[in-house]
């Protein structure tokens, strides 16, 4: 649920008090900068649920790339936790500036596809270097968590053939339906994961090697996706009043 538009700023600027002498700026007035530190997490804010409508309609296939929802649902997560992280942080210097970064990261995507836009898609769209160096920060974040996601599921790997085999003994010592059905329930239950493992994982990995390879229409779609969620911010924050 996206929480009200007023609340959000309030709580926000509750944090953003003491930022101004914390960035130790002497130029800019104490309130224009807690102003950006607002606007930026009402913008990021925006961003984010924008970004979770579009991950929902690549799933209910309204899109033609399926491994797309890896890198959109990897961007999204990005952002909230630096929303979230600036909110505790202390260091409130710190902490505009890595909400800085992150729509400086947003900008980077998109502002490029705007100029294309702009100029009425009179040429064939092609990445720049801020998309692409944008597109390789997420992949290697997916790689990432690729890796954890397989060392985890081996675990439950080795845990499940831990289980099966005692109830595979147990079977064998005494077959009766309430031990069979215990082992029909375990495996059934493994398989089901593993299942839904194998897809998740080859998404990903499809999503870094288009990556990788300078997939032009994954790279367009990746962006298109991402120019969206910014361009329905205005519609966000009008239904969180």
């Amino acid at each position: 649920m996206i929480i009200g538009l007023k609340t959000m700023r309030l709580a926000v600027a509750l944090v953003a008090v003491d930022l101004a002498t914390a960035l130790k700026v002497e130029v800019l007035p104490k309130t224009v900068l807690e102003k950006e530190f607002v606007d930026l997490h009402v913008k990021l804010h925006s961003t984010v649920a924008g970004l979770r409508e579009q991950f929902k309609n690549n799933n209910k296939g309204e899109t033609s790339k399926p491994e797309l929802s890896p890198m959109i649902l990897q961007f999204q997560r990005g952002l909230q936790r630096i929303l979230s992280d600036t909110v505790r942080m202390e260091d409130k210097g710190a902490a505009l500036a890595e909400l800085r970064s992150a729509d400086g990261s947003v900008n980077k995507l998109i502002n490029s596809y705007k100029t294309w836009q702009a100029a009425n898609r009179s040429h064939k769209f092609k990445p720049d270097s801020a998309i692409l160096l944008e597109a390789d920060k997420a992949a290697s974040s997916l790689e990432k968590q690729l890796s954890k996601m397989e060392k985890s599921f081996q675990v439950k790997k080795h845990n499940h053939e831990q289980r099966a085999k005692t109830l595979g003994m147990f079977v064998s010592a005494s077959a009766t339906k309430s031990n069979k059905d215990a082992l029909e329930r375990e495996d059934k239950s493994f398989n089901k994961l593993s299942k839904e493992r194998s897809t998740q994982f080859a998404k990903i990995r499809s999503a870094v090697e288009a990556v990788r390879q300078r997939d032009s229409k994954f790279l367009f779609s990746f962006v298109r996706t991402v120019h969206d969620a910014t361009v329905d911010d205005d519609c966000h924050a009008a239904a969180a009043q």
